[in-house]
């Protein structure tokens, strides 16, 4: 299994980030995007957190189209 590839990260909050990343699994490819702490002691790479999500690349254009919809939204609820 390769390592995932990280596409954007975001920050989030003074400490956090989120990361969209594409990862393989069992010959599968997925979409995570996932919050990012860092570790505790000082210094090192961040650490992915249970906070996030992980969906089927053939699921994206959904995702995608769901993001859109709000990015497009008027009401801005």
């Amino acid at each position: 299994m390769a390592e995932p590839r990280t596409f954007a990260s975001i920050r989030k909050g003074n400490s956090e980030e989120i990361r969209v990343r594409l990862a393989e699994h069992g010959g599968a490819a997925f979409v995570d995007i996932r919050t990012f702490a860092p570790r505790r002691h000082a210094g090192g790479e961040p650490l992915p957190t249970r906070n996030g999500v992980c969906i089927s690349r053939q699921r994206l254009r959904e995702l995608i189209a769901g993001l859109q919809a709000i990015e497009c939204d008027r009401e801005g609820r």
